[in-house]
């Protein structure tokens, strides 16, 4: 779920590249070459949130709707789309002659199956929320209240599919571009529902096909030839190298390995910035540390309080990482403009966060929990493998103990141990993050609803749900906005998170690379590149 799910971390930006120039190889195939963070969890859009899988998604399917590469929400499969006076009903016309990569026709049908399975409780889907919180009847049925006829997405026929809502929603459009909303091909996935992993066999509905996989090594897609718009792709193929190591990665461009990364060592920030091929883009992004409310120390709210005012973000951000990040003051971060025209983080207020620690205050905080002696308290802070992740969890243990007398023990994992050990609660502070795939604050605020939320800190409020619940159900835009600060005033009341920063991404990509854009959503878009000679 590194959507970050790191999403630090994680490919946390919306990077759409069109008609890029790059390399061909040996064989004369124009061949992408660009560097990833990590492994996904998983291989099937409708399963994880983890965005290492990001990529993959965003090339090998596509959904009812898709970004462009001016960041504009632009018709993906659904070639248009009717909404109902109420707002409630939304029906989309589904292109004609769209193909799976086996050669089978995409339908309607092929959307409702995928999205069922989202909300079908054992599948285990960590995005179902998004999905049940706006569909209409569609919690009842990820309840078990309710079968699925009672649920609001019907496919009328083969190009007609019929969604209602349980409440008007400004951003359902928006949601629709994100890869839990993608189609399956019914017939695979029935046929074999090891289908994900069965890589000779893998099928998908977009201008590429993932050809194979090699853990820790890399990704290769391969252009789908049944792909309904394939005379726009110019790629042969994409190899996403998955490279842990920022400084190997850094290494490996320089010698001419890699036509881009995602991510440069924070180190090489200043000497790069001056380069043509370095790139940097604000993102609707917020890199935070999450605290387990159920470990010993951690489950008063005024010890979180106080890790979290006693960190000095100006410090961790320009000497720890050497990069130029804003400091975070909540959890929402800046870049959505709400309803009055105010960025939602500057209306919402700053919560006593400030840039430099507050170490006096924490230090009252502490007392007033019985910790005198801050001594006394031993903290694991946890973070996945990671060259960003390990500074931080230095710096952050470093004025802990320096600032509090806190003692810290570090801990490290490759992702999928540690991403079990959030579900686990098996953490103290733990590395996280997320880069929103849509433009608004439920992006953030929805990750921690509900009793099951994708994300575990073990802290639950019935308050903070129905906050979200008004607000989805709202039609007045300010009466929502008031409900998402209500919302975000509770959340940061009680710290179930430390924010640290809000994002921005710094990239390399080869000068050859020609009419390209990066936005600030985290979607990776590759399939308008095309190779010239250079």
């Amino acid at each position: 779920m590194k959507r970050t799910l790191s999403l630090l971390i994680a490919l946390c930006m919306l990077l759409v590249l069109s008609l890029a120039v790059l390399p061909a190889n040996a064989e004369g195939e124009k061949v992408f070459r660009f560097a990833v963070l990590d492994d996904p969890d998983s291989f099937d859009p409708g399963y994880t949130l983890n965005s290492f899988a990001g990529p993959v998604f965003y090339n090998c399917f596509v959904g009812l709707v898709r970004y462009d590469t001016d960041d504009a929400l632009v018709p993906g499969a659904a070639s248009s789309w009717d909404i109902s006076e109420d707002g409630l009903v939304w029906t989309f016309h589904l292109n004609e002659g769209m193909l799976w990569s086996n050669g089978m026709p995409v339908t309607a049908a092929d959307f409702e199956y995928a999205w069922q399975r989202v909300l079908t409780p054992e599948f285990g889907a960590s995005g179902a929320y998004m999905l049940y919180n706006y569909i209409a009847g569609a919690k009842d049925f990820y309840d078990g209240k309710a079968g699925w006829d009672a649920v609001g997405v019907k496919s009328v026929d083969d190009l007609t599919l019929e969604v209602t809502l349980s409440a008007p929603c400004s951003y359902f459009v928006s949601l629709l571009a994100t890869w839990t909303y993608m189609p399956v091909c019914k017939a695979v996935v029935e046929a074999n529902p090891a289908w994900a992993t069965d890589f000779e066999n893998y099928v998908s509905n977009g201008p590429f096909r993932l050809e194979s996989y090699r853990r820790t090594e890399g990704i290769y897609l391969v252009k789908n030839e049944n792909y309904w718009l394939k005379d726009t792709v110019k790629l042969d193929r994409m190899n996403l190298m998955i490279i842990q190591d920022l400084n190997t990665a850094l290494n490996a461009y320089e010698a001419g390995e890699l036509d881009g990364l995602t991510r440069v060592p924070s180190a090489q920030i200043t000497s790069l910035k001056g380069r043509d091929d370095f790139y940097s883009i604000t993102q609707f992004s917020n890199t935070y540390w999450m605290f387990n409310t159920k470990a010993e120390f951690l489950s008063d709210a005024r010890v979180r309080e106080a890790l979290a005012i006693s960190i000095d973000r100006t410090s961790l951000i320009e000497d720890g990482l050497q990069a130029s990040y804003t400091p975070a003051s909540g959890h929402v971060p800046f870049g959505y403009i709400q309803s009055d025209g105010q960025d939602f983080r500057e209306a919402g207020g700053y919560y006593g966060i400030t840039e430099e620690a507050q170490i006096d205050r924490a230090k009252e905080l502490l007392a007033e929990a019985g910790y005198a002696d801050p001594s006394e308290i031993t903290i694991r802070v946890c973070y996945y493998t990671n060259d960003t992740a390990k500074k931080v969890a230095e710096v952050l243990a470093s004025m802990w103990e320096t600032n509090l007398g806190i003692h810290c023990v570090i801990e490290s994992a490759e992702w999928a141990v540690f991403y079990q050990q959030i579900l686990d609660l098996d953490y103290g502070v733990a590395a996280m993050g997320d880069a929103a795939t849509y433009l608004h604050p439920m992006a953030f605020l929805q990750t921690y609803q509900g009793e099951n939320p994708p994300l575990e800190t073990g802290w639950r409020s019935a308050e903070y749900d129905e906050l979200l619940t008004k607000a989805i159900a709202c039609t007045d835009p300010a009466e929502a906005d008031g409900y998402l600060h209500a919302a975000e005033d509770l959340f940061m009341k009680d710290y179930p998170l430390l924010p640290l920063y809000y994002g921005s991404t710094s990239m390399l990509m080869k000068d050859y690379v020609d009419n390209w854009s990066l936005t600030g959503c985290a979607v990776e878009v590759f399939d308008m590149i095309d190779i010239l000679d250079h």
